[in-house]
């Protein structure tokens, strides 16, 4: 999927992920995907991103558990046409036939994990995070990354991934490589443009701020509260 591609497209490609779901409802080919074998011809997803999906937590492998399947599948789609190149995931991606990212994509989606612990972080770059989540840049004209993220980071399936408890290094080389050009896949075509109104610091912030938060940190109306440094939001 190359960027720019109209949004119906993707919606279409989410179409028939949905219909592919119904087949791999028993989970044992996305399982088989996932655990390898003498007969397979793909690298074992297990061996970076673990059984349950659970990554590592240095950032080199994202969490997978419990993404929505068809984001993960679109992921992998664009790494086997090249729209998001990777040198480790660009040639498993094009060994695996499209009904086995189906299943895989799946399986990661049904699996369940815990978080690993929240990181401990300095409560102004947490609260700058928790801005740049809930409010955006208002001069820059960015939106809040919760618009697509989902409240607390949670997503919004199938086309936009739960941030909550993602890896702060993994969103941060992300984030980077859209400031590069280099990933450019994103459904709507905004995240280079977000990616360059941030700077550093405000990257490092907001990947700490997801990395700290679990989707049912806000159950509030003014969302997720940083410590006792979060302001009021219902009284403004």
């Amino acid at each position: 999927m190359l960027r720019g591609t109209p949004l119906v497209a993707v919606a279409g490609l989410a179409g028939t992920m949905l219909v592919t779901d119904a087949r791999a409802a028993d989970l044992e080919a996305g399982r088989a995907v996932v655990v390898g074998g003498k007969e397979s011809s793909v690298t074992p997803c297990f061996m970076c991103h673990g059984l349950d999906g659970v990554g590592d937590s240095a950032g080199a492998f994202p969490r997978l558990t419990g993404q929505a399947a068809f984001y993960m599948y679109k992921q992998l789609i664009d790494y086997a046409s090249g729209a998001r190149p990777n040198d480790v995931m660009t040639p498993i991606a094009r060994a695996m036939t499209e009904a086995q990212m189906a299943d895989v994509a799946y399986y990661y989606s049904v699996v369940d994990a815990p978080f690993a612990p929240p990181p401990a972080v300095d409560p102004d770059l947490l609260e700058r995070g928790r801005e740049l989540a809930e409010d955006g840049l208002d001069a820059e004209g960015i939106e809040a990354c919760n618009l697509c993220h989902g409240r607390n980071g949670t997503g919004d399936p199938p086309l936009f991934p739960y941030l909550a408890g993602q890896y702060a290094p993994y969103t941060e080389l992300q984030l980077q490589l859209w400031q590069e050009g280099v990933r450019a896949n994103d459904p709507l075509d905004v995240m280079a443009e977000i990616a360059e109104a941030l700077s550093d610091e405000d990257i490092r912030a907001v990947a700490l701020y997801y990395e700290w938060l679990r989707p049912d940190s806000g159950e509030s109306e003014g969302g997720a509260r940083v410590g006792a440094r979060a302001r009021d939001r219902a009284g403004g």
